[in-house]
């Protein structure tokens, strides 16, 4: 995630990664048979691609910071609930309190 956070800050953008993003890339990116290379490709796709499909779409810009979250989709016929990333603009206002995220990211990696 370091690696994203210096790709994207040749814009100026920053990234916040709260700890259930970390928790889901981490159980999804999980095989003991292959180390770190399946982790790696869960970031690739699931952040690196998502970050640019927004940044060409428009929805981030240079200087903005970027929440990666999760949330849960529910289904009401049966199927178990699903978690995934969501990428939310962060308000210049409401930076404060994801501060904490990003503190914790950056002491854990």
């Amino acid at each position: 995630m370091e690696r994203v956070q210096k790709r994207i800050g040749d814009r100026k953008m920053k990234i916040q990664v709260t700890e259930a993003a970390i928790q889901l890339l981490g159980s999804l990116g999980y095989d003991p048979n292959y180390g770190a290379r399946p982790v790696k490709r869960v970031i690739q796709q699931n952040v690196e691609n998502e970050l640019a499909k927004g940044i060409l779409r428009g929805d981030f810009k240079d200087e903005d910071t970027i929440l990666v979250d999760t949330e849960v989709s529910a289904f009401s016929n049966g199927q178990l609930p699903q978690q995934k990333l969501t990428f939310k603009k962060v308000n210049s206002d409401s930076a404060a309190p994801a501060e904490k995220d990003e503190k914790a990211f950056s002491q854990r990696f």
